[in-house]
C-alpha cells in the first residue's frame, strides 16, 4: 500500500505510473483556500493510519492527495468538475469513478465512507460500519436515488451535500421537506 502527497510537478508522473501498472488508485484533488477541501483533507489524511495495518501487504492500493495546480500532466483520471474531487482509477485506467457517483450509501466525506468506498473497489471488507445490502440491492438503491436527483436548478453534488437534519436556510428546508 502506498500513500503519496504530491507537492511538486515532478511527482505527478507517479500517478500515471501507478495507474498504468494496474493499481487501485484513489485520488483527492484539492485546491488551497477552498473551504470544502479544507474540511475533507483531514478525513482523507486519516486513511493512512486507518488502513495501514489491514492493507500493509496490499501492494496494489495507492492513496494520493494532490493540489489541483499540479494536475496539468496527469492523463488517466478524466476531468475535474469541482473541488474537492475524489476519484478512483483502476483496471489500467479503463475504470474511472468519482466518489460522488460511487454506489456506497453514505457519502458524507468521513473516514468511514472513504473506507467503505475503497473496500467496494478492491473487493475486501474491513469496514467499521456493516453493509446490509448485497451488490444487487445496493445498485437498485443507487439507481433509484440517482434518478430522483435529476433536474432542478441545483447540482447533484450540492444536493448530496445538504444535511436534512440541520438544513441551512429556507431553500434547503424546502428541499428536505419535499425531496
Amino acid at each position: 500500500m502506498y500513500f503519496l502527497h504530491i507537492n511538486s510537478e515532478k511527482d505527478v508522473g507517479q500517478i500515471d505510473k501507478y495507474i498504468k501498472k494496474g493499481h487501485h488508485v484513489f485520488i483527492l484533488v484539492y485546491m488551497e483556500g477552498c473551504g470544502p477541501c479544507n474540511a475533507t483533507r483531514p478525513e482523507w489524511a486519516k486513511l493512512e493510519s486507518a488502513l495501514k495495518d489491514q492493507y500493509s501487504k496490499n501492494n496494489k492500493l495507492v492513496v494520493i492527495d494532490v493540489n489541483k495546480d499540479y494536475l496539468s500532466s496527469v492523463k488517466h483520471i478524466g476531468s475535474i468538475d469541482g473541488f474537492p474531487t475524489m476519484k478512483y482509477a483502476g483496471n489500467y485506467g479503463k475504470t474511472i469513478e468519482t466518489y460522488e457517483n460511487s454506489p456506497i450509501n453514505t457519502k458524507d466525506r468521513s473516514i468511514d465512507s472513504f473506507i467503505n468506498w475503497i473496500e467496494t473497489k478492491i473487493n475486501t471488507t474491513i469496514s467499521r460500519t456493516p453493509t446490509n445490502f448485497s451488490n444487487k440491492n445496493r445498485n437498485k438503491t443507487y439507481r433509484k436515488k440517482r434518478n430522483s436527483m435529476r433536474g432542478g436548478k441545483w447540482s447533484r453534488k450540492y444536493k448530496l451535500s445538504i444535511n436534512c437534519k440541520k438544513p441551512k436556510g429556507f431553500s434547503q428546508k424546502q428541499y428536505c421537506k419535499y425531496k
